[in-house]
């Protein structure tokens, strides 16, 4: 195990703990299968009231593809540079880090900014039909998801520059990027339900 001098000149051992040995890694994978239930629970409610008599289902017609197309594509990129920056900390290289970071939370910024101006085009409210409210409950549940998701990557570059992270402990990168891909499948999963079923029945 690797030693290093503290501000005293004293031996002091590396904090953190060590890949799968983590709880943080643990943590992140019962979360992950908890909000899939969640996810699971929203597509269920969505296609049953899909199937009732009154459902008026899509108000407007099937829903366009302007916004989300690109938001799958910033979300599919995110797990490339997710994925990069992981790779980058386990062969101890600071910079492509940062790098692999920074375009993560980028992209996410972007897909942000894409969700607001979708549900800003949407001709339907929270409160004007069953399809509005299970939309935008979907929809919103996954952008909080996201959200968060957003903050995690910007606290690990924070961390990051601060010299927290090195190539044998760095859970939370590990952890930051298990969450982005948990994110990617879940909006690929309302991609599909929201977008691309009303153009099958």
């Amino acid at each position: 195990m690797s030693q290093t001098l503290n501000e005293e000149g004293r031996l002091s051992l590396p904090m953190g703990s060590i890949g799968t040995s983590a709880s943080g890694w643990w943590g992140a994978w019962f979360i992950i299968i908890s909000d899939a239930t969640i996810f699971g629970y929203l597509f269920f409610a969505y296609f049953w009231y899909s199937v009732q008599p009154a459902a008026n289902w899509v108000p407007g017609g099937p829903p366009s593809f302007l916004y989300s197309a690109p938001q799958t594509a910033l979300v599919l990129v995110g797990c490339g540079s997710a994925w990069f920056a992981h790779r980058s900390i386990n062969r101890n290289e600071l910079l492509p880090t940062i790098l692999g970071l920074t375009l993560t939370i980028v992209l996410g910024a972007c897909f942000i900014a894409l969700q607001a101006l979708s549900w800003a085009s949407k001709s339907f409210g929270l409160s004007s039909s069953t399809y509005g409210s299970i939309y935008f409950v979907i929809t919103g549940t996954h952008l909080v998801h996201f959200v968060i998701g957003w903050i995690m990557f910007l606290m690990l570059l924070l961390w990051t520059l601060m010299g927290y992270f090195d190539r044998i402990r760095h859970v939370p990168i590990i952890v930051g990027k298990l969450y982005w891909y948990f994110l990617a499948v879940t909006w690929i999963s309302v991609f599909f339900v929201i977008n691309c079923t009303p153009y099958f029945f």
